[in-house]
């Protein structure tokens, strides 16, 4: 099998995985807009987005490492499992602790659902990379999928019929990561590799190695996506950061384009670098990824307040006019993403870390500077700017390692048309709107011959692998 052949059957693997899981999740927010309060919902997200600072930090991201390293040769898998489970026993004992204090002290019933969530969550992240790592992409997809069909069931039981607010709302995800450890014990048989007396200490300390920079890095990336949330909570109040937080969700659209290509990408970008040849097939990967996702993410702002009309419900539907710049800033994010997958491949995790930082503080900085003066339009700044600092270094970086070809020119002239899309749609004006729709036929006519290139390309692999089929 090819590598570009390899490289587009993971990607349709993982992308039917990912498309239902997202379109599942896309259901959830009409639920939580209805059932939810802003200020409910407010503290809900914060709590969620809380957790995902938590987890990397308390695991000290070993389930990243744990898939890495399952991709070298001549690992054992029972260690690489037996390690990542030492390190995860580690951090509950803190959770235990956490409980006891939150008893004595009297808190909300949320606060104890809230230590039970990062149990399952960080057990289902780690049994989910080995698994992935294992090359079983399947499997992986489908446990995406199952995870969302029970956080969708779930949250309409405990929301809509039960009417539980925040608790609710947790214990819908404590229940669709029970029923993905199940699938992944019981289906992926990930039991078989259970055995806490293969741990090893020296593949314990190259994989601690590898993921200890991974956590400052995912904070920092914690501050560029989520920090905004809480300083427009202390400035704002809860209500605002909810409204906030349910227009950060619509942007995921563009992220669902990105994480069934990243999936795969990590995958093959490894495998790549082990072979030597490596220049042509980034290049080339390089090249349609950028085209896809400007053009995906241009139509996506252009139908935005139809989109919304759907997902955000009540006093949240004025919170689309928010998305179109944050959905500029997930399209930067994008690419950030597939330039760091470069540090993953030559296991130079620090610079992944410096990048990170720098966009991070300066999130902070602009979001403290201007937020109390001109409230969410800063936070709005601040994600545009950093994510743009995060791909010059990231893309300098790749360079460096690697030799690969980018068109530049017309890669700043497209995302200067889309930031201008974007301001045009936050004006809320028919003749904005008439502009906008013109942007994008412009992205369509600078693409076309590249487009065209794809589409021929994509029927000659069809037509060979059903001549393959049939013969």
């Amino acid at each position: 099998m090819s590598k570009y052949t390899s490289l587009i059957k993971n990607a349709m693997i993982f992308g039917l995985g990912n498309f239902v899981t997202k379109l599942i999740y896309f259901f959830l927010m009409p639920i939580y807009t209805v059932a939810l309060r802003p200020s409910d919902f407010g503290i809900a997200d914060l709590l969620n987005n809380s957790l995902q600072l938590i987890v990397p930090i308390l695991t000290i991201s070993i389930s990243d490492a744990v898939f890495r390293f399952s991709l070298d040769k001549n690992v054992s898998h029972q260690e690489l499992l037996a390690n990542g489970l030492k390190v995860l026993s580690l951090s509950y004992l803190l959770v235990c602790a956490y409980w006891g204090f939150s008893y004595l002290f009297n808190f909300d019933f949320y606060w104890y659902l809230f230590g039970l969530l990062y149990l399952t969550e960080s057990l289902k992240t780690l049994f989910a990379q080995f698994t992935r790592g294992l090359g079983k992409v399947k499997e992986y997809a489908v446990n995406g999928i199952i995870s969302a069909v029970f956080l969708l069931a779930s949250s309409y039981v405990f929301l809509k019929i039960y009417n539980l607010g925040v608790d609710g709302y947790l214990l819908a995800f404590i229940v669709a990561n029970l029923a993905s450890l199940l699938y992944l014990l019981l289906v992926c048989r990930i039991g078989w590799f259970i055995s806490f007396k293969s741990s090893n200490k020296l593949l314990l300390r190259g994989m601690i190695a590898f993921s200890l920079p991974l956590t400052p890095n995912m904070l920092s990336w914690w501050i560029t996506n989520i920090s905004s949330r809480y300083i427009i909570a202390l400035f704002s109040g809860l209500s605002l950061s909810g409204i906030f937080a349910a227009a950060s969700k619509i942007p995921a659209l563009i992220n669902v384009v990105s994480s069934i290509f990243q999936l795969s990408w990590q995958f093959a970008s490894v495998k790549e670098y082990q072979t030597g040849k490596q220049s042509e097939f980034y290049t080339t990967v390089l090249h349609f990824y950028t085209i896809s996702i400007i053009l995906i993410g241009a139509i996506i702002i252009a139908i935005i307040p139809y989109i919304s009309l759907f997902i955000l419900k009540g006093e949240f539907f004025e919170a689309w006019k928010l998305t179109p710049l944050l959905l500029y800033s997930s399209i930067l994010g994008c690419l950030s993403i597939f330039f760091g997958t470069f540090y993953a491949v030559v296991k130079e995790n620090k610079k992944a870390l410096i990048t990170t930082f720098v966009g991070a503080m300066a999130n902070l900085a602009i979001c403290f500077a201007s937020i109390p003066f001109i409230g969410v339009a800063g936070a709005l700044i601040a994600n545009v700017v950093s994510y743009m600092i995060v791909v010059y270094m990231r893309y300098k970086d790749a360079k460096s390692y690697f030799e690969f070809q980018w068109d530049l020119r017309k890669t700043i002239i497209s995302f200067v048309l889309l930031f201008c899309e974007s301001v045009l749609m936050m004006l809320d004006t028919p003749s904005a709107r008439g502009l906008s729709y013109v942007i994008v036929l412009a992205l369509v006519l600078l693409y076309l011959k590249d487009i065209m290139l794809l589409i021929n390309k994509t029927k000659s692999f069809m037509q060979k692998k059903l001549f393959t089929h049939n013969g």
